[in-house]
Order: C-alpha cells, then sequence, then structure tokens
C-alpha cells in the first residue's frame, strides 16, 4: 500500500497511533518491490525473480562448508531470507505465546534484529526533536543512542524509586502532567540496570495512570527480562497486556518489545519481535509500516535463527527448559541477596532481572572503584554514573562464586 492508504487506515482504525506517528511513520510503507513482485510470483511455474542463488526448485545451491552447520534444520530454506516480517509461522509461535487478557488488541508481531533493533524501530516510527521520551532513571544506556542520538528525541526523566523503595508512581505522574502533546513513556520491567518489576498494586496503579492521561501517548513495554522473576508475589508479567486493553486508541498506542535473547537464552540469535496494541487492519498497516523501515536498514533478517526460535517454540520440552534456567537464575538471586546483607552493602530493591543495582557513598566514585575492583580485586561489575552506583550481573556468575564476589566488592569499599 501507499503511505496515503496505510495513513488512512489507520485514522479509521486507530486514530491515536495516526497521530502519533513521526514525519518517517507517515512516510513509511512497503513498496512494491522485489520481495512484494517475487512473493506474488511464488507460485508460477518458472519463478526469476529474487537474486538468491537455488537449485532452480527453490531450494539454496548452498555450500557445504555452510551447510553442514545447519545439519539439523529440517527444512534447508532456512538458508535463504526471509520475509521483511519475518518467518510467518514464527510470528504466529510468538503472538499465541503472549497470552494476552481478554479485550487486549494486538498485532501479529514482526521480527526484529533483537530488543535494540525493535525499540529503534519505535524511536523511528514515533519520536523526533519534539517528541519527549518519559523514562525513569538510572535507566539502560543504549536508550540514549536509541532515541537522543538517532531521533533527537529528548529524554525526560524522573527517579525509578519514590522515597518508599518502591516504583515512584507520584514522579511518573508529575512528569506526564507537564506534557501537552505526544510523548513516549518507556517502561522496562524487569529494569537494567535495577533488576526491579512491580508488584499488583503497582501494576494496577501504572496501568490505571497511562490510560488516564488525556494526551497523545506511544507506551513502549521493552520487556527484555520478561520470564525472568524471582519473588512470588510479583505481577510477574508484562504490563502490555493490561496496557493494551486499558488506553483509548483515540489517543494512546501501546508497543511491546520482547524476544528470544533472554526469554529463551538466544543472545547471539537475535531474534526480538515488536508488537502492536492494534488489530486487523490497523495492526497490519502498523506491521507494514515497520517492516518497511526494517527493509530500508537491515533489508530482512536472519533465517536461521528464526527457524531455531520455531523449533524452540514447537518443542514440548521448551517449558521444563526455561523453567530450569530460571531456577538457577533465582537460587543465584537470592545468593547475591543474602551475600549483600551478610556484608552491610545495601542494593536498590531487586527481585527479577538480571541485575542489582548499588549505589555507593557519596565520596567514592563509581568508576573509580570500578577500577579499582577490577585491578585490585579481580573482580568486573558495570558503573552506572548517573546513580553513582555498581551494576552486578548476578546473571553471568555462579551462586557459589557470590559471596566472594561481594566480600571482594566490600573489601574494595574499604
Amino acid at each position: 500500500m501507499t503511505p496515503t492508504e496505510l495513513d488512512a487506515i489507520l485514522q479509521d482504525g486507530h486514530p491515536g497511533a495516526f497521530r502519533l506517528l513521526s514525519p518517517l511513520g507517515r512516510r513509511a510503507a512497503m513498496p512494491l518491490g522485489i520481495p512484494q513482485q517475487s512473493e506474488q510470483a511464488r507460485g508460477a511455474l518458472r519463478k526469476a525473480t529474487i537474486g538468491q542463488i537455488t537449485d532452480g526448485a527453490g531450494f539454496p545451491l548452498a555450500l557445504p562448508s555452510i551447510a553442514r552447520h545447519y545439519a539439523g534444520f529440517a527444512d534447508t530454506t532456512a538458508l535463504l531470507y526471509s520475509s521483511q516480517y519475518g518467518l510467518a509461522p514464527l510470528r504466529a509461535a510468538w503472538r499465541q505465546r503472549l497470552d494476552l487478557p481478554e479485550g487486549a488488541p494486538a498485532s501479529v508481531p514482526v521480527v526484529v534484529g533483537g530488543i535494540t533493533h525493535g525499540l529503534s524501530l519505535c524511536a523511528d516510527l514515533f519520536t523526533g526533536p519534539d517528541v519527549p521520551v518519559v523514562i525513569g532513571t538510572p535507566y539502560w544506556d543504549n536508550y540514549d543512542q536509541i532515541f537522543t542520538m538517532r531521533t533527537g528525541a529528548p529524554l525526560v526523566t524522573y527517579p525509578f524509586f519514590g522515597p518508599d523503595r518502591r516504583f515512584n508512581l507520584a514522579g511518573l505522574a508529575a512528569v506526564l502532567a507537564r506534557l501537552d502533546g505526544p510523548a513516549v513513556v518507556l517502561l522496562n520491567f524487569p529494569s537494567n540496570p535495577t533488576g526491579y518489576s512491580p508488584y499488583p498494586d503497582e501494576a494496577a496503579a501504572i496501568v490505571s495512570l497511562l490510560a488516564a492521561h488525556p494526551h497523545p501517548v506511544c507506551i513502549v513495554c521493552d520487556d527484555a527480562y520478561n520470564t525472568l522473576y524471582f519473588d512470588p508475589a510479583l505481577y510477574g508479567k508484562s504490563l502490555f497486556g493490561a496496557l493494551a486493553a486499558a488506553v483509548d486508541r483515540s489517543r494512546a498506542l501501546v508497543c511491546k518489545v520482547d524476544g528470544a535473547t533472554k526469554e529463551l537464552v538466544f543472545f547471539g540469535g537475535r531474534v526480538g519481535f515488536l508488537t502492536f496494541s492494534a488489530d486487523g487492519a490497523a495492526g497490519q498497516a502498523l506491521a507494514e509500516k515497520a517492516a518497511s523501515i526494517l527493509r530500508g536498514t537491515v533489508s530482512s533478517l536472519n533465517t536461521p535463527s528464526q527457524v531455531a526460535v520455531l523449533g524452540a517454540l514447537t518443542s514440548p520440552t521448551l517449558a521444563a527448559e526455561s523453567a530450569a534456567v530460571v531456577a538457577v537464575l533465582a537460587e543465584r538471586y537470592a545468593a547475591l541477596r543474602d551475600a549483600l546483607a551478610k556484608n552491610g552493602l545495601a542494593a536498590l530493591p531487586f527481585n527479577s532481572g538480571c541485575f542489582a543495582l548499588l549505589p555507593l557513598p557519596d565520596h567514592q566514585d563509581a568508576e573509580t572503584l570500578r577500577q579499582r575492583l577490577l585491578k585490585e580485586f579481580d573482580v568486573g561489575v558495570i558503573a552506572v554514573p548517573s546513580a553513582n552506583a555498581l551494576r552486578i550481573a548476578f546473571c553471568s556468575i555462579e551462586a557459589a562464586d557470590i559471596p566472594d564476589l561481594a566480600a571482594r566488592i566490600l573489601a574494595g569499599l574499604g
């Protein structure tokens, strides 16, 4: 479709999404280019369309030195291009995995090249120099590159934690009250770098606050660490479904960015998903806009990785395998919580994900301490200068080694 046709669909089916589109988002549309013409010729007797080297019957004329690494794939078309939207069966399987509540509209996900790529597409579609991105601080430092560096969108911050050491709903509300035009609100739970996720009352309050916001708002759920919850009292799932069911489509859109990176422990696969709180023709129009920008940047995505993720999603042992990994992380989480307490080290509240954030006394500098820990105590952690804190990734260290890690950090502070 043309941009005008897609925009007309959104004006009719999801006015909020149309109001939120950036100039690039308004222009985005999939042309009748090579991939589309090739797809239309799929059933042709003689197919001389797309520039893939095949055996003439649609299968790759693969070099054995490459093909042998993918011998376990039943379908050798894993070595061919995929659609700009991603493999259709994979999109359908991930959509089913979302397990959304009744009344929550959702598009069929577009496959993206990892979480950062999905967030970048959101930035392209919905931000610009005049569209603030509201986010709690401290936050993942790559948001600066994704939003401000790439699209010029200013980050408007509030303290992530309130005085009660829970999610700072009042801080978010105060920022929202100052807005009178389109904005993006970024929610990252479990949080990087704090490792915090909301409890049910916090989740309900966040949804109510955002649903009542009177101005156009695109809510982006960065669900990179979804499924990694260790406190049974947590809300324990993405806010996307509840938000999608609650917001008014005349002024609000919700985007969910998630993927196989952490949920399926497939870091090198770079398979993520972008889902919009829009169904039917409006959902397809947004997916087409995202896919058209994808085509203009990376052309299409890694097919072998997509095939691997699809195979995992259809495996009868996937749930048990995932639970086993979460159990390992839960043990490490408990070990770090106990070790910090034993050594008198007070982290910010953490209950999920992969991280804990350790604030430092005013007389200590995070970067200076990071370097000292590395050089003198053989410890690697991440400095978060904006919070003058150290981020500890307990996901990457065995539980048995965590007490020693905490003891070395304490010694470095001394």
